[in-house]
């Protein structure tokens, strides 16, 4: 097991050869966040680039993320042997910034924010910060996945800083995510129900480093399982449903690392927003539902956020095996970002969403990018004049054409059914596909996809019977809560009649002694009446079981009617049983 396993990103760092410091920004809601800055190179030099670099990794993860694979991967080490003065962001809720000026981590409102408060929150404050302690007039942003994402949020709503943003690198971006072939679309559907689940078990705490994380890793019994066959098929299995297929350059070393710091924790409603944005077409606001919104927006539908507005040199970089980012929301994104340095395709038709930070070839496939583009952009002269020269690779719009499928952009269509996802080998919308890399295992490449596609559909297929299974439940429940309904309405329909049988008795009894004809004939008629009740309605003779004239036929009847009810419930447990085999 590696030395370092256990060890936070400060430890990580240090063990590589970096002095390393901790910076806390309070935001304007209170939050405090950890940044760790990366002063000087490996050999001690003080940076001699003109601007600062700020790092934010991805959705669950932390700053660990980006030093996990030590020197020979790590952007922000390579960065600051190129000369760059390096920080790392630590979003609000991981496990790095779990603090407030007035609330504890445990209280419900502590994780009550989304995307947006995190755009507009956080990143204003660190940018804030930095540029404070440097003495910088800009600096440059490097997000990687949910790291894009806050960015745009962050430039569409805070315009006022644009102009300290130098440039903004985007790795894996993440703005729409409608044609996302990732199995979170199946899962997306359920994420407004699994947000009030947590609210209710955690306070809406999801997914944190947990003890369980430590045990499978921090001793010699949990090394051999998170290193055996079987648990690295499991993580494979889950990345190439999630991300992409399997890379063929992750070192299996790295899972101890990777299972320790990661999932890192943020907040159901984080999760939720992400979930809604899979599910409409559109790049917006929270969706509180229409009588919600209107209390915060003041309108039925959330407000889109303006793409167009952004003006701040972007250059995004992506994967073609990345499911999760598919290729066709990446070129919307482009098409709507108007001071756009480049985009660049990851030259390797197998780069998945997780090989931007832990692939043995990050280095060369995108660090080495990443570098030069800053390198461009990092002169105190440089401005944006324009794209890039020669034609981009554009596979849904023109320029300034509509959005992709004839819609417009930031449309609000949100009919997409779970049923509809097929998973096809090339993208079914009729638009020309990205031409992939050809090279001599063009062959296996294809098997590698046909095996990928069958492990989504399956997954798909699964949640459909989970769906299938909830709806025939609640089908059986139902039946069941009517019957017993009727059953314990018609057991006080009974005991009423039998009060009101006793109140109407002792008014004939307090009669005169002259007229008992009559008292006999009302009480006559009320026992009739009774009688009656009880042969037409099975449920009533649960009253009369109580006591009374008729007692063994009212105990089977009552017998009956148990026996009618639990064999419903039999039923409805034996189906269960049945579909969940």
């Amino acid at each position: 097991m590696p030395e370092n396993v256990k060890s936070s990103t400060i430890e990580i760092v240090k063990n590589n050869g970096y002095a390393i410091e901790v910076h806390d920004v309070v935001t304007e809601d209170g939050y405090i966040l950890e940044l760790h800055r990366i002063p000087k190179n490996k050999d001690g030099q003080e940076p001699t680039r003109n601007h600062p670099v700020f790092l934010h990794h991805g959705i669950l993860g932390s700053s660990a993320d980006w030093v996990l694979g030590g020197a020979d991967i790590s952007l922000p080490m390579q960065l600051s042997n190129a000369g760059y003065d390096v920080w790392m962001a630590n979003c609000r809720g991981n496990t790095y910034s779990r603090k407030h000026l007035s609330m504890n981590f445990k209280q419900k409102d502590f994780w009550n924010f989304s995307l947006h408060e995190v755009g507009t929150f956080d990143l204003p404050a660190s940018f804030d910060y930095i540029l404070s302690k440097t003495n910088a007039t800009q600096l440059h942003y490097i997000g990687y996945s949910m790291g894009t994402s806050v960015f745009f949020i962050m430039a569409s709503e805070k315009h006022e800083y644009h102009q300290k943003i130098k440039s903004q690198i985007s790795l894996a971006p993440v703005a729409y995510l409608y044609n996302t072939r990732s199995s979170v679309r199946h899962i997306a559907p359920y994420a407004k129900k699994m947000n009030t689940m947590y609210q209710w078990v955690s306070n809406g705490m999801f997914m944190p480093q947990s003890k369980m994380q430590s045990f499978l890793v921090t001793n010699s019994y949990g090394e051999k399982i998170a290193q055996t066959m079987f648990c690295q098929k499991c993580i494979s299995y889950a990345v190439s449903s999630v991300c992409g297929s399997e890379t063929y350059t992750f070192e299996n070393k790295l899972l101890p690392l990777v299972i320790e710091h990661f999932p890192a924790g943020t907040s159901a409603k984080l999760t939720t927003h992400f979930a809604q944005l899979i599910l409409k077409d559109c790049f917006s606001r929270y969706d509180y539902g229409p009588i919600m919104n209107l209390q915060h927006y003041n309108s039925t539908e959330p407000p889109m956020y303006d793409l167009r507005s952004i003006q701040v040199p972007i250059a995004l970089i992506y994967g073609k095996n990345d499911v999760l980012t598919d290729v066709e929301d990446v070129m919307r994104l482009k098409s709507q970002l108007p001071k756009l340095v480049d985009v660049v395709p990851v030259d390797s038709s197998r780069c998945n969403h997780v090989d931007f930070l832990w692939s043995l070839d990050v280095t060369k496939q995108v660090n080495a990018k990443v570098t030069e583009i800053l390198q461009k952009t990092d002169h105190p002269d440089w401005e944006f004049t324009g794209p890039p020269a020669g034609p981009c690779e554009d596979t849904t719009t023109d320029k300034d054409g509509p959005a992709i499928k004839g819609q417009q952009p930031n449309s609000t269509n949100d009919h997409h059914e779970l049923a509809n996802f097929v998973l096809v080998p090339e993208y079914s919308s009729g638009v020309t596909p990205v031409q992939r890399d050809v090279d001599d295992d063009e062959s296996a490449e294809l098997a590698r996809e046909q095996r990928l596609q069958q492990k989504v559909q399956m997954f798909g297929n699964l949640i459909m019977l989970f769906k299938s299974t909830e709806t025939k439940y609640q089908q059986l429940r139902n039946g069941l809560t009517r019957e017993l309904s009727e059953w314990t309405r018609g057991a006080r329909n009974v005991i009423g009649t039998r009060h009101l049988v006793g109140s109407d008795s002792a008014v004939v009894v307090a009669e005169p002694e002259d007229t008992p004809s009559v008292g006999c004939a009302i009480v006559e008629k009320t026992e009739q009446s009774i009688m009656e009740s009880q042969c037409t309605d099975k449920v009533s003779d649960f009253g009369d079981y109580r006591g009374g004239p008729n007692h063994m036929d009212d105990r089977t009847a009552t017998t009956r009617a148990f026996y009618t009810t639990f064999g419903n419930l039999g039923r409805a447990i034996r189906f269960l049983k049945f579909r969940h085999k």
